[in-house]
C-alpha cells in the first residue's frame, strides 16, 4: 500500500500515544514485524488506524481496504470514503448530508432515480473525481507552449498571453492556447448590466473579433457606462455538466475598431465563481478584503435565481488583466466547478468613451477548459421524471440531488 508523508505520520501516531514504525522502515516491515518490542499496523488500536487512513489519497485507500476485513470494517464504519470528499472536495457535503443521499439513474426505466448502495457510489464518485482531476491537470501541462513566449505566469498573479502574430493581433482560438479543446460552457445566462440589446453577453461565446456588416450582429458583450472606473460587473455561464473540473479560463477585451483610435476596453480585475449563485457582485472600492478566497465554501450562500441552493461555494483571487486585445489565460489549480454555473466578475474600469465621457467594459470572447466528472450528475425538485418516489412534486423546497447513472 502506497501511503503519502507516512513520516508525518509516524510522528503523529506517536504524539497520541500509539507506537508506529520507526522512520526509516517500510510498511512491510510495519506489518509484519516480529519484534518483541514493536507494533503491526494491525495491532494498532481503531482509531489511530482510521487517524492514518484519512491521511491517504483515493487509491491508497481504496488499496487499504483490500488488504484484509479488519481495514474494510474500519473503512466503512468510520465513513472514510465520505470523509475524504470532504477534504478534498468540501463543496459536495452538501449532497453527502441529504437524506436521500446520491441516487441513481436507470435509463432502461425512463431516468427513473433510485437507491443504490451508497458505499460503492462514495468510491465511483471519488475515483472519477479523481480522473477528471488529473485529466485537467494534463491538460494544462499540454497547453504550455514549448518553445519561449513573452507572457507572464498566472502564478505570479498575471494572465497568460498567446503567441503575438506579425500584425500584433493575437492568435484566436485557431492558434491560441487550448485551442484544439471545446468549451465547456453549453450557454451564457445573464450579466449584471448591458448597454445595449444587441450588446448581450450571448455574443461573448462567438469567435468573431470584429462587428460583422449587420448592426444587429455584433461579437461583443458591453456593460453600461459609469462615471466610476471602480464600477463592476459579472457575467454568469452554464456549463454542459453540473460537475467540472476547470483547469483554465480564456477571456478577450474587446477592442473597438470602429472608434477614433480603437480603444480597448478591458477591465483591471478578474474574478472567477463556480457553483450555482446569483448574477451579482460588488464595486472594487466595496470589496472584502478579509474574506478568503480560492477555498471551497461548505456555506449554502445566496441561492441562483434557477432555483438552486448551493451557492458560490468556490471563488478565486483577483487576477489583473493585461489592457490588450489579446486572448489572455488564466490558469486554475484544476478545481471542482459544483453546480454546474460559473460567474465571471470584471472588477474595475481602464477606458472611458470619447462620447459620453463614461467608463466601460467590454468583452469579446470567453472560453472555460477542463474535463467533466463523468457518470454524475446534479438533478433538482422540479426533475420530476428523474426523481424517486420520496420527493413529491408538490412539495416546495428545490433541494439539489447528486445522481450516478449516464445521462
Amino acid at each position: 500500500t502506497s501511503f503519502q508523508g507516512r513520516d508525518a505520520i509516524t510522528m503523529e501516531v506517536e504524539e497520541k500515544g500509539g507506537r508506529a514504525r520507526p522512520a526509516g522502515d517500510s510498511l512491510e516491515t510495519c506489518t509484519t514485524s516480529d519484534d518483541a518490542g514493536g507494533l503491526t499496523l494491525a495491532e494498532l488500536p481503531d482509531d489511530l488506524q482510521a487517524y492514518i487512513f484519512r491521511k491517504l489519497d483515493y487509491l491508497s485507500l481504496a488499496r487499504v481496504e483490500e488488504c484484509c476485513s479488519s481495514f474494510r470494517s474500519i473503512v466503512t464504519e468510520c465513513e472514510l470514503w465520505k470523509k475524504l470528499i470532504n477534504r478534498d472536495y468540501g463543496c459536495l457535503s452538501v449532497f453527502l448530508t441529504s437524506q436521500y443521499g446520491i441516487l441513481q439513474l436507470h435509463q432502461s426505466y425512463g431516468h427513473q432515480a433510485q437507491y443504490y448502495d451508497q458505499s460503492f457510489l462514495l468510491k465511483k464518485l471519488v475515483s472519477n473525481l479523481g480522473k477528471a482531476m488529473e485529466e485537467a491537470k494534463s491538460l494544462n501541462e499540454a497547453e504550455r507552449p514549448s518553445g519561449p513566449v513573452d507572457t507572464v505566469d498566472v502564478d505570479a498573479d498575471h494572465p497568460r498571453l498567446p503567441i503575438e502574430q506579425e500584425d500584433g493581433e493575437a492568435k484566436d482560438a485557431e492558434g491560441g492556447p487550448g485551442s484544439a479543446e471545446e468549451t465547456l460552457i453549453a450557454r451564457a445566462v445573464e450579466a449584471t448590466s448591458t448597454d445595449h440589446p444587441e450588446e448581450s453577453v450571448h455574443n461573448v461565446l462567438s469567435l468573431e473579433t470584429r462587428v460583422l456588416n449587420s448592426f444587429f450582429k455584433l461579437c461583443y458583450w458591453s456593460s453600461k457606462g459609469s462615471e466610476s472606473p471602480m464600477a463592476s460587473d459579472a457575467l454568469v455561464f452554464k456549463l454542459k455538466n453540473p460537475l467540472t473540473a476547470v483547469s483554465s479560463i480564456q477571456i478577450r477585451p474587446f477592442e473597438a475598431h470602429f472608434q477614433r483610435g480603437s480603444p480597448i476596453y478591458a477591465p483591471m480585475f478578474v474574478r472567477f465563481s463556480f457553483g450555482d449563485g446569483r448574477c451579482e457582485t460588488k464595486d472594487l472600492g466595496e470589496e472584502e478584503s478579509e474574506e478568503p478566497r480560492g477555498e471551497y465554501s461548505n456555506s449554502v450562500g445566496a441561492a441562483s435565481s434557477s432555483g438552486g441552493l448551493l451557492g458560490w461555494n468556490w471563488t478565486s483571487k483577483l487576477y489583473p488583466m493585461e489592457q490588450v486585445h489579446a486572448l489572455q489565460e488564466f490558469k486554475l489549480s484544476p478545481t471542482l466547478c459544483c453546480g454546474g454555473y460559473v460567474r465571471v466578475e470584471i472588477l474595475g474600469r481602464t477606458q472611458r468613451q470619447e462620447i459620453d465621457n463614461l467608463y466601460y467594459v467590454c468583452l469579446s470572447y470567453v472560453k472555460v477548459l477542463g474535463r467533466p466528472v463523468k457518470d454524475f450528475g446534479v438533478i433538482k425538485k422540479f426533475d420530476c421524471d428523474e426523481l424517486p418516489k420520496g420527493w413529491e412534486a408538490g412539495e416546495e423546497d428545490c433541494n439539489p440531488t447528486l445522481v450516478y447513472g449516464p445521462r
